[in-house]
């Protein structure tokens, strides 16, 4: 039986990252920051100031993140489709904290969000590739 590669995405407000695997085995094939994009504001990430300026004048204002999070979430998605179009994996595994997870599954498009087999509402970013088999099969997603 032949083993199922997964292509992972792991995600923050501060980046991505695309990451094949066949069981313990893992590879990671792209990496980007959030300042890589001209039109996400990177600071952002950082507890930056909103676009929209601090004065609200009674209306609500969108935070910062909330406005920055969904356009560094279509690159990632872009990214990810791109990926997932060359045909080297089987299923795609999401994992991000719940806010960024909930922008990627926004700019998630149909055709690419079938091929979703699960996603983990948790921050791996800062976990070295050897170690992500380690994390995911903790909780049963390699």
């Amino acid at each position: 039986m032949k083993p199922v590669v997964t292509l992972y995405c792991i995600a923050d407000e501060a980046g991505f990252r695309l990451v094949r695997g066949k069981g313990a085995a893992m590879e990671e094939l792209l990496s980007a920051s959030a300042e890589a994009f001209d039109d996400v504001e990177y600071e952002f990430s950082k507890g930056g100031r909103n676009r929209a300026g601090t004065a609200s004048f009674g209306h609500d204002t969108k935070s910062a993140a909330e406005v920055e999070r969904p356009r560094l979430a279509k690159h990632v998605v872009r990214a990810l489709e791109a990926e997932w179009f060359k045909g080297s994996a089987d299923r795609i595994v999401l994992a991000a904290g719940p806010k960024m997870l909930g922008a990627l599954r926004d700019a998630m498009p149909g055709a690419l969000n079938t091929h979703v087999a699960a996603e983990l509402p948790k921050d791996l970013s800062d976990v070295p590739v050897h170690a992500l088999a380690d994390h995911l099969s903790s909780v049963g997603k390699v």
